[in-house]
């Protein structure tokens, strides 16, 4: 395959299978409970109020970061990175994906239902980072979430946060 080639089918390659690890997306008890024990009772609503497919996606990247010995802000943020996503449909995040670019123009705060869930998954980093503010989550922990979508950070905690992100 010419080099050019690689990464968008990389890439492809990962979302079919985001896609696919999405369709079933159950936590088993012993991971909610441990997800209980990592997060305060505030931030554990917020986990629980997140979409099953994000949850599920949450506890894979804190899953792998653990693994990789992780800070305890990394872990946390892992598992609350993408609360602000809120309800979402199966298409809209197929649409968000095909769109790229043109959800710029398309994605609005106001509007049809699919223009606010195209908002929502443009801008779910500021949103998760505004709700983890309000309810307490450490400066650090808020930090993370709210630049893990912005490739090319200076902060080498955030880019291998960003990397793994990208990999589940």
């Amino acid at each position: 395959m010419a080099a050019g080639l690689s990464v968008p089918f990389a890439r492809a390659r990962y979302r079919v299978r985001q896609f696919t690890r999405g369709l079933r997306p159950r936590l088993a008890p012993g991971e909610i409970a441990e997800a209980r024990g990592r997060l305060s009772a505030a931030e554990f609503r917020l986990f629980l109020n997140a979409q099953a497919r994000d949850r599920r996606h949450s506890m894979d990247l804190y899953r792998l970061l653990q693994r990789d010995g992780a800070s305890d802000a990394m872990l946390v943020a892992a598992l609350l990175h993408d609360v602000g996503k809120g309800q979402i449909a199966t298409w809209h995040r197929v649409a968000f994906v095909l769109l790229g670019p043109l959800n710029a123009v398309l994605a609005g705060q106001s509007g049809p239902r699919w223009r606010r869930a195209l908002w929502r998954l443009r801008h779910h980093a500021r949103l998760s980072a505004e709700m983890l503010r309000r309810v307490g989550s450490s400066s650090r922990v808020v930090e993370i979430v709210e630049q893990h979508t912005r490739a090319g950070s200076t902060d080498p905690e955030i880019e291998a946060f960003i990397r793994a992100d990208d990999s589940v």
